[in-house]
């Protein structure tokens, strides 16, 4: 599936649009022809990606907002329906921080935080979008989710928590909307590289190291994820989770075909029928 007019006559949310993997999806969709509302606490940054879309053709609206706040939530919605002339088709819930923190030294209040706005912020927004898709019996609503979630790592206690209450809310969700033609999934990036993240020397030498592709994935490649949940034609598609990891999550013990042309099996292996 190409992005070449996909979306076109779309309406489409995006939350955390100022930057990285927000911007960068805002992008892909204004090239398929969606038209943007990009909601982000950092007014500039979601003004420079407002340039950017206006390059492209579409039409685009920033809104600056807390999406962890309900108020805002509500008013921030509200403007985007006056914007759309009342429609919305698609909600991409990209808005999150990032967190590190071993969890024997995790605060109260930076737990807090980091639920408030990765997890509730999604809630926040993929409640008030279905409102509004269920009166129109259809939408696409996208999370993003990330590995740190499927996969205990160390220093994500809250970070990881608060990704993996992300997806279990996107099965709950596919479930419970299914009946209005709304779509709800989740996509799970692995290492991005997205200009803005940094990994240390040791930090990338040990995830290329357990990343079967070899390689760190693109902000591009979460984009295209989101362009096809969010096509009419994914219907059939809810509820689900695309990793887009290079195959991080699905790898177990990573060795080379050398070594493991030199391991010698038991003899009792020899037995064995599977």
């Amino acid at each position: 599936m190409t992005a070449n007019n996909t979306l076109h006559g779309k309406y489409a949310i995006i939350t955390g649009g100022g930057r990285g993997i927000g911007r960068t999806t805002a992008l892909a969709m204004a090239k398929a022809g969606a038209n943007l509302v990009i909601i982000d606490l950092d007014g500039d940054k979601a003004q420079e990606t407002k340039a950017l879309i206006s390059e492209i053709g579409t039409s685009v609206h920033t809104i600056t907002a807390d999406v962890s706040d309900q108020n805002a939530v509500e008013n921030a919605f509200k403007n985007a329906l006056d914007f759309f002339d009342g429609n919305l088709d698609i909600l991409v819930a990209n808005a999150g921080v990032p967190h590190h923190c071993a969890f024997l030294e995790i605060p109260l209040n930076e737990w807090e935080r980091i639920i408030k706005n990765n997890l509730t912020s999604t809630f926040l927004c993929g409640q008030k979008a279905a409102q509004i898709m269920t009166n129109r019996k259809y939408g696409r609503i996208i999370m993003l989710g990330s590995i740190s979630g499927q996969r205990g790592s160390f220093g994500r206690a809250a970070y990881g928590t608060s990704k993996a209450g992300i997806m279990q809310l996107t099965r709950v969700m596919a479930v419970e909307l299914a009946s209005y033609n709304i779509t709800v999934n989740a996509i799970a990036p692995g290492p991005i590289d997205t200009g803005i993240t940094k990994f240390g020397p040791s930090q990338e030498k040990e995830y290329l190291a357990r990343i079967p592709s070899k390689k760190f994935g693109k902000a591009e490649d979460v984009a295209l994820a989101a362009i096809f949940l969010a096509d009419e034609r994914s219907g059939f598609i809810t509820g689900s989770v695309i990793n887009v990891d290079g195959g991080f999550n699905a790898a177990g013990l990573m060795f080379s075909y050398n070594e493991l042309k030199s391991f010698k099996s038991d003899s009792r292996d020899n037995n064995k029928s599977d």
